[in-house]
């Protein structure tokens, strides 16, 4: 390696496993040098910028610079970095990224392609899990919307009745029982597609949802 080029590498990982936006910063404001590295070198540095990225939330940046270090991976056969399986771990943070940025299809997409070669992951699974989630499916929608309208309707009851004139408050007494049925019925329905979706959750990864996000985002 070049003086020079050794000087930048050398640099750059100085920084510290955990400075991300310093080492973010530093590969941005040398990327002429860093190009000249040694191919080694160079793919060291680039894969380590690339998860410094993911690490501060830079998500868009990721997925404009993902595909080419993918596609270097598959190229060359490289199937470690730092003890990891370098190809799931960016194909992951991918997806990852695209579940940030409201790409939930290709987000899913991804994570079937990871699945099919690690069954085991569990954050593969959970993601995919939560992902399904965000996009809603017909039953969950009928649901929620159920639910929402009937505390519109709780709502509309409460306000007729403190507005309506005295005389009229004695009718609307006679739809108190219906607000608390509504309101029984709405919180039921919430609460229970709730639990069934944590409880699915942790029968396929063991975590619940807030767990899987925090391993996953930090």
């Amino acid at each position: 390696m070049h003086h020079s080029s050794q000087k930048i590498y050398f640099s750059y990982f100085r920084l510290g496993d955990t400075a991300y936006r310093d080492k973010v910063r530093y590969y941005e404001e040398n990327r002429e040098a860093i190009s000249a590295l040694h191919y080694e070198e160079k793919f060291d540095v680039d894969a380590d910028y690339l998860l410094c990225l993911f690490e501060i939330g830079r998500y868009e940046r990721y997925l404009q610079k993902a595909d080419a270090l993918i596609e270097q991976v598959i190229t060359d056969n490289i199937y470690q970095y730092r003890g990891e399986n370098i190809f799931n771990e960016l194909l992951f943070r991918k997806a990852a990224c695209c579940y940030h940025l409201g790409k939930y299809n290709e987000c899913t997409g991804l994570l079937r392609q990871l699945m099919r070669m690690d069954k085991e992951n569990t954050l593969y699974s959970g993601l995919y899990i939560i992902c399904k989630r965000r996009m809603g499916n017909d039953f969950y929608e009928l649901v929620k919307a159920s639910a929402m309208a009937s505390f519109l309707l709780i709502l509309g009851i409460t306000v007729a009745s403190i507005l309506s004139p005295p005389p009229l408050r004695d009718y609307i007494g006679l739809f108190t029982g219906i607000r608390l049925g509504l309101l029984v019925y709405a919180a039921t329905s919430l609460l229970a597609i709730e639990v069934y979706f944590q409880y699915r959750m942790y029968r396929e990864t063991g975590m619940v949802s807030h767990k899987i996000l925090r391993k996953i985002f930090g």
